[in-house]
């Protein structure tokens, strides 16, 4: 299982807890993975995060994050029927973004609290955050960012047939 975020320069710790519910996972041979992919702020956060991650360079968090992937499948540690991805909220965008691109990548996948309609979102200004996300996104209401959104937002990516449950 790999998981990822890759907003808003966060850099996301790797963390152990007995309590934690990845313990059973682990006991039964799963490993698990943490992408640090740009848009964090793993690398520094001005080559990683604001040079690299963010407004019209957002698509490498989604490609790192298909890189890290290629990159446990080439070192024999699963394959794609395998593996399974995970993203909360930005992170979920992540993963939806990452399955677009890669559909075949990816055996399953858990986007929690998914920030997938972005363009639907980010360009109503009445809707709390939207504003300050702007920091992080662009303005869709601008063309340029327009059009570089709707390239990656998964829910106006999903490839054609692709909607049904499979």
């Amino acid at each position: 299982m790999s998981a990822g975020y890759g907003s808003y320069g966060l850099c996301v710790e790797p963390e152990f807890r007995l309590t934690n519910q990845r313990l059973p996972m682990i006991d039964r041979g799963v490993t698990l993975c943490l992408a640090h992919v740009r848009g964090g702020g793993e690398m520094g956060r001005e080559r990683w995060y604001e040079d690299g991650g963010k407004y019209l360079q957002k698509r490498n968090t989604f490609t790192d994050f298909i890189a890290a992937a290629r990159l446990l499948i080439d070192q024999g540690l699963t394959t794609p029927s395998m593996l399974a991805i995970e993203g909360r909220s930005a992170g979920g965008l992540l993963v939806g973004a990452a399955i677009n691109l890669e559909p075949t990548l990816f055996t399953a996948a858990l986007a929690a609290v998914p920030f997938t309609d972005v363009l639907t979102t980010m360009r109503d200004a009445t809707i709390p955050l939207t504003v300050g996300e702007w920091e992080e996104w662009g303005n869709p209401n601008q063309r340029d960012f327009y059009e570089y959104i709707a390239s990656y937002s998964p829910i106006d990516n999903v490839p054609e047939g692709e909607l049904a449950l499979r």
